[in-house]
């Protein structure tokens, strides 16, 4: 798999500060434009927000790789071949 952007974002984090977007959408933007075999990761301290994405990932049908170490959640979704 090749890992073609990396997103990190913070619990601490508002829409306002990420110009009126909230990162769901710009990873939604980013997962629309993947390649089969691309993927994106994304790393939050937000394990909500991490787990809201596995789920919207799971149901549009991309593979989700997530784990947890340090404080922080990553996740790795990727298109399907």
């Amino acid at each position: 798999m090749d890992i073609v952007a990396t997103y990190q974002f913070s619990k601490d984090d508002s829409c306002h500060k990420l110009g009126l977007k909230h990162p769901v959408y710009t990873v939604l933007e980013k997962l629309k434009q993947l390649a089969p075999g691309q993927g994106i990761e994304v790393i939050t301290d937000d394990f909500d927000w991490a787990l809201t994405m596995e789920i919207i990932a799971k149901g549009a049908n991309y593979g989700v790789i997530r784990e947890s170490r340090g404080g922080l959640a990553r996740v790795v979704i990727y298109r399907l071949q």
